[in-house]
């Protein structure tokens, strides 16, 4: 695991899953989004299927079209947003609306979302090796 700090929060960066943590009133941007993106990049290559937990322990603002720049990334499996907050579902829910149907989802527990992305990266994995061509 490798964890890599930006001034806009701090990410760990595991085998198939980045797991971040957004700091308290941020607002996370494109350019924030594309610095980001350019890490995980270096780090795994632009081909590697992995999935991305965010962690929403702090308050923050997210322009949802990050979302839409990201649903371009065919090897970027889903989201999983993990807040303990009642509150957070229903952003989440609207966010959904700007990734790929049925890949951006929320959860209260952090072990459940790994769970998940980990089973979208291995579906991802078998489209690959058997030629599907998925978004």
């Amino acid at each position: 695991m490798k964890t890599v700090d930006l001034q806009f929060g701090e990410f760990q960066f595991y085998p198939e899953v980045i797991i971040g943590k957004i700091k308290e009133g941020i607002h996370f941007d494109m350019s924030k989004n594309q610095e980001l993106v350019q890490v995980a990049i270096e780090h795994y290559g632009l081909d590697f299927p992995l999935s991305y937990i965010s962690l929403r322990e702090n308050d923050y603002s997210i322009d949802p079209l990050v979302h839409t720049n990201n649903s371009k990334f065919k090897n970027l499996c889903g989201i999983a947003i993990v807040e303990k907050r009642l509150q957070g579902s229903s952003t989440a829910s609207l966010e959904s609306k700007f990734f790929k149907p049925g890949k951006l989802l929320a959860f209260q527990d952090v072990e459940e979302a790994i769970v998940w992305s980990n089973k979208e990266v291995s579906q991802r994995v078998i489209d690959i090796n058997t030629g599907l061509s998925l978004n």
